[in-house]
C-alpha cells in the first residue's frame, strides 16, 4: 500500500505546518523522523480506517439497483481467479491523461474541420472516423504529435489504478494508449512478462496457458501509429475486416472480463461482444462486468438492456468515480488473501 503514503502525508498535514521559532516544520517530517515507530503506527490505523471507510462506501453502492446479487456472483468468480480486468482511460485521468472525446476535442481545436460534422460523428460513437477527420487536416506528423504529447509522457500516477497490481496478478487488458499500467506493475515489482499489442491480442490464450504475466494493448502504443489503432485508417490497415477484429475479442473474452473506468458506448468492441453472444448464444461465453457510474437523468434499464446484448452487466455508482471504484475493490477483496 505504498502507493497510498502521500495521501496518508496530506491527512498528516491537514491542520499546516508547525511553526518553531520562525521555522516551519511538515508534520508528517516530524512524525516519520522523530518518531519512526509512531509513524508506522499511525499509517497502519490510517489504512484500517480507510478499508472501514471503503467497505462502508461499498456497501452503499451495493445496495442501490440489483447491485448485491451481481456483485456476489462476480466476487465468485474472482475467488476463482477467473477476472480479467479491461482497463480503460477512466483510470488513467486521475494522473492527468485525457480521456479519448477530450483529447479528440482538443486536437479538434487546432484544426479547420467543421464542428458540426465532427459533434455529429462523436454522437454516432464513430470514433475512428472522428480521428480520421483530425488526422487528414493536420500535416504528416502533426497528429501523431498530438497523440504521444497527450498520452506518452511519464506523468505521475495517481489513483486506484495503482491498486490493480495487487489484485489482478496475471493478464490486464486495456485500449489506453499510455504506460500508466506498465509502470504500476513495475513499482509494484509485478513486471509483464509479454505485452500484445492490437492484433497481437490473439495470442493472449497461448500466454495464459503459459501462466505468463501479460498486458493486452488493444489499440497500440501512443509513440508508434505502426501498431497504434485510433484513425479509421489504422484500424483499416490491421483489420481487413470485423471477423479479425472479432477473432481479437474473442481471444480476450474466453474469461471474465471486468471493465474499469470504461464508458462502454457502443464502440467496436462492444459490437464485436454483440455479435459473439449472437453467434454462440448467452449461456454459452462468459459472463462479463462493470463498475459504472450511471450518470444524472440517464436511463439505467435501457442502459442494462444494452450491454446484455455483449453479455456485460454492470453494478452501478452515482458518486466520485474513483473513490466507488477503490471501494468495490475493497470489497472484492475482502476476505480473500491476496
Amino acid at each position: 500500500m505504498e502507493y497510498l503514503i502521500p495521501q496518508f502525508h496530506d491527512y498528516l498535514n491537514e491542520e499546516g505546518d508547525v511553526d518553531v521559532a520562525g521555522y516551519l516544520f511538515r508534520r508528517d517530517n516530524i512524525l516519520k523522523e522523530l518518531e519512526q515507530e509512531g509513524y508506522t503506527e499511525s499509517f497502519n490505523e490510517w489504512l484500517q480506517q480507510r478499508q472501514l471507510d471503503n467497505l462502508t462506501r461499498a456497501n452503499e453502492i451495493l445496495a442501490l439497483h440489483d447491485n448485491r446479487t451481481r456483485f456476489q456472483r462476480l466476487k465468485e468468480i474472482f475467488a476463482r481467479g477467473a477476472i480479467i480486468p479491461f482497463v480503460g482511460a477512466g483510470m488513467s485521468m486521475p494522473s492527468e491523461y485525457p480521456g479519448w472525446t477530450k483529447f479528440l476535442y482538443q486536437v479538434l481545436d487546432e484544426t479547420t474541420v467543421n464542428k458540426d460534422a465532427f459533434d455529429s460523428t462523436i454522437a454516432d460513437g464513430q470514433y475512428e472516423e472522428a480521428a480520421q477527420m483530425l488526422s487528414d487536416a493536420l500535416p504528416a506528423g502533426c497528429f501523431l504529435e498530438h497523440v504521444e504529447n497527450a498520452f506518452g509522457a511519464n506523468q505521475e500516477i495517481w489513483g486506484v489504478v495503482q491498486r490493480l497490481p495487487l489484485i489482478f496478478k496475471q493478464a490486464v487488458v486495456t485500449t489506453n494508449f499510455d504506460n500508466v499500467l506498465t509502470r504500476c506493475y513495475e513499482n509494484a515489482n509485478f513486471n509483464f512478462e509479454e505485452e500484445l499489442l492490437g492484433p497481437g491480442a490473439e495470442e493472449l490464450p497461448r500466454a495464459l496457458g503459459e501462466n505468463k504475466r501479460v498486458l493486452v494493448k488493444l489499440h497500440g502504443k501512443a509513440s508508434s501509429s505502426r501498431n497504434r489503432i485510433l484513425t479509421k485508417n489504422e484500424y483499416d490497415n490491421h483489420y481487413q475486416d470485423d471477423q479479425a477484429l472479432e477473432a481479437v475479442i474473442e481471444a480476450i473474452s474466453n474469461r471474465t472480463l471486468l471493465f474499469l473506468g470504461c464508458s462502454l458506448t457502443i464502440d467496436r468492441t462492444i459490437q464485436c461482444l454483440s455479435r459473439i453472444v449472437d453467434r454462440k448464444g448467452h449461456e454459452n461465453v462468459p459472463r462479463h462486468y462493470a463498475f459504472l457510474k450511471l450518470n444524472e437523468g440517464e436511463d439505467r434499464l435501457a442502459r442494462r438492456d444494452q450491454l446484455a446484448a455483449a453479455n456485460i452487466y454492470p453494478i452501478w455508482y452515482t458518486e466520485d468515480h474513483d473513490e466507488s471504484i477503490e471501494a468495490l475493490l475493497e470489497k472484492l477483496t475482502e476476505g480473500l488473501n491476496q
